[in-house]
């Protein structure tokens, strides 16, 4: 074999070789690092939070995990995972190992198997601090007597040790958020509402601070039981031919005049009140009124408030609802005055409830006004005690003209009587705010 030929053979030994080795690295040279998870993504975390770690790697597989708690000088292994055969996901749970309060770092190390890197192939880091808190607040109750009403409102001040993501009064399925004051005081304004059992719905102060520590406190309190007025509301066909052509478009799927009707009184009746809860989200942090709330003067009042009706359609029940508010009536489209001064955070058609008004006097109280024929402010609007704001009206689910007004709490409906007596709010609500 001559040494021409040598050569020749050898750089193309050499060029396979090569070409081989390309091919190798190209399969083996995953350049694509693993992609690491931790959840929850949260600041704050205590000794009950399990975290979950998940880590995909999209290419030739992992080849380990480690995860590592560092606090101070002390370093916890808690995870260590090393896998015999490629996997393209790996997911475990992490409880945290015994911890100071303060703050702490999880790192997590994943390994994939490319050869890049010298062979070492590709490694991920996710590196998280937070802070460790297993301290629940501490609630310092400022308002030692609550004399409750069913249906009626109360006001609670207290103050608590630590910075929370959610306080208020829970009274059985409801919640009553609590609002920050200047000088750090909470206050709350709740309801013992209707519906709620005066045994066993008993008013409790929640906090919850930012790692998911809760402390319940109960508050000295009476509540007072109340027994509501039932109602039988005969349902004719006039009635149905001259109310339900304006809910036609929102029941389209519907022809009768009777169906139409129970689908208002029930799913409409239910969304609105809906909306109704989410204008109270609209409230100012600081509750500010001026004495009594006002009652529409020279009115007669035909319906009261959670008054327990049924429905009856050719002598047959057809349905159950509870009316919340009062129905004042006087002369036709009467001028209607704010209870109270506020802000005006909504105007518009809601509804069974028609043309509406709402205005908020603070720590989510507001005022409610349906059924007007019209509209005289705008939303964002600052009105007076007194100022007229509409006219009375036959706009939705009303029989005649009147004035459909409610008290809220938080978007629960109240006793407005309640408010519309000078001794009731300067026992129960300026006395503690004094």
């Amino acid at each position: 074999m001559s040494v021409k030929f040598k050569r020749k053979f050898y750089i193309f030994i050499a060029l396979i070789i090569i070409a081989g080795g390309g091919v190798l690295y190209l399969k083996y040279a995953d350049m694509e690092e693993p992609v690491v998870y931790l959840h929850p993504e949260v600041t704050h975390t205590n000794d009950r939070q399990p975290f979950k770690i998940e880590v995909k790697d999209p290419g030739l597989g992992l080849k380990s995990v480690e995860v590592k708690v560092i606090q101070g000088d002390r370093v916890h292994t808690v995870v260590t995972e090393q896998f015999g055969e490629a996997i393209d996901s790996f997911r475990t749970e992490m409880e945290l190992p015994r911890l100071d309060q303060g703050e702490f770092q999880v790192i997590i190390n994943a390994l994939d198997r490319s050869i890049v890197n010298w062979g070492r192939g590709n490694l991920s880091t996710l590196s998280r601090t937070m802070t460790f808190d297993n301290v629940p607040p501490s609630i310092s109750l400022y308002s030692m007597v609550h004399n409750l009403n069913q249906g009626g409102s109360g006001l609670t001040i207290y103050e608590l040790s630590k910075d929370v993501v959610k306080t208020g009064v829970v009274v059985g399925d409801y919640f009553f958020p609590a609002y920050r004051q200047p000088d750090g005081k909470y206050h709350c304004l709740f309801a013992f509402p209707h519906d709620a059992d005066t045994k066993s719905d008993i008013p409790r102060i929640l906090a919850r601070d930012r790692a998911g520590n809760e402390q319940i406190s109960g508050i000295n309190y009476h509540v007072n039981s109340r027994s509501f007025r039932h109602d039988r509301l005969n349902i004719g066909d006039n009635f149905l031919r001259s109310q339900m052509p304006q809910f036609e478009r929102d029941f389209p799927e519907e022809n009768d005049p009777f169906d139409i009707f129970l689908k208002v009184n029930r799913q409409m009746r239910q969304d609105n009140r809906t909306k109704v809860e989410e204008i109270a989200g609209k409230t100012s942090h600081v509750l500010d009124f001026e004495g009594v709330f006002l009652r529409k003067s020279n009115s007669a009042q035909m319906a009261g408030f959670a008054d327990r009706r049924t429905y009856y359609y050719q002598d047959q029940e057809i349905d159950r609802q509870v009316h919340l508010g009062v129905d004042l009536a006087s002369t036709a489209q009467a001028p209607i005055p704010a209870a109270n001064k506020g802000k005006v955070v909504f105007t518009g058609i809601i509804g069974i409830y028609g043309q509406t008004v709402v205005i908020d006097h603070g720590i989510g109280l507001q005022t409610l006004y349906a059924h007007l024929s019209s509209i005289d402010v705008q939303e964002g609007q600052m009105v007076a005690k007194g100022e007229i704001i509409g006219r009375t009206g036959t706009t939705g689910l009303a029989v005649g003209d009147h004035l459909h007004f409610e008290v809220l709490v938080s978007g629960i409906s109240v006793n407005p009587v309640e408010w519309w007596d000078i001794n009731w709010i300067n026992n129960n609500i300026n006395s503690k705010l004094q």
